[in-house]
């Protein structure tokens, strides 16, 4: 009886692994806009951050140790964010109008103020 019931199991199993895969993708995401950014190409990006309250994006540039502020109504680099040597984080704080670099070339945090 029970060499009888593992083929059945197995034909099974086998069965729900190919429904799932025959189920065809629906994209999670979907690709909204593109622009170029300034720096060394082909170099690290690493975390992104919004500030939501003036629609900026924060974009640490690993390799070129900078920050860039980008307006996401125009999609343009409004401020580039110097001396933040190996910059592999950026936070933003809403209350404070600021954002904390991690830069990992020097071991330091980097604050920048983007208060008006």
């Amino acid at each position: 009886m029970r060499n009888q019931r593992m083929p059945m199991i197995g034909i099974l199993g086998l069965s729900g692994a190919l429904a799932l895969i025959a189920k065809p993708a629906t994209p999670t995401l979907k690709k909204v806009t593109e622009f170029d950014l300034p720096g060394p190409p082909g170099k690290r990006f690493d975390y992104l951050t919004i500030d939501p309250d003036d629609h900026y994006l924060l974009s640490a540039h690993l390799a070129a140790g900078q920050m860039y502020v980008i307006d996401l109504r125009t999609n343009r680099v409004i401020a580039t964010v110097t001396d933040t040597p190996g910059a592999e984080g950026v936070e933003y704080v809403p209350e404070l109008k600021k954002a904390y670099t991690s830069n990992a070339y020097d071991n330091t945090i980097g604050v920048v103020d983007l208060g008006k």
